[in-house]
């Protein structure tokens, strides 16, 4: 089994990426600014922000799980609350790769644009969240 959390999440979808998707140089813009491929990224409203002390998206908001994910199975619930403290997020420009190549988006934000779950569809038990 798998379970991660933030950066854990962040990882597995960088792993993924690489050795799944085959974009070899797939990286976080947290760990490298340049980065070619940045499949994580800094949320649009941390972008501005050059103090970073407290300015982190913080605090409780509102997860839509998937029908049929392990996500929704777990929680029971079509909408679930969760607790954050970060700034990086799934980099939306990749997202239909990743899906294609069998990443389930299994939680997103109530508008959609932000991934907060992902599963692998043929794995028993893999689950990340931010």
């Amino acid at each position: 089994p798998f379970f991660g959390i933030c950066l854990g999440l962040q990882c597995a979808v960088i792993e993924f990426a690489r050795n799944v998707c085959g974009i070899k140089d797939a990286n976080s813009s947290e760990f490298d600014v340049n980065a070619a491929n940045p499949v994580i990224h800094i949320m649009e409203s941390q972008r501005s922000i050059t103090e970073k002390g407290g300015t982190m998206r913080l605090g409780t908001y509102p997860c839509l799980t998937g029908d049929g994910t392990l996500a929704r199975r777990i929680y029971d619930s079509e909408i679930i609350i969760e607790r954050h403290r970060h700034r990086y997020e799934v980099n939306n420009d990749y997202r239909r790769r990743l899906e294609e190549h069998g990443m389930r988006l299994s939680g997103l934000s109530p508008d959609g644009t932000l991934v907060e779950i992902i599963e692998l569809k043929d794995h028993p038990f893999f689950i990340a969240c931010q």
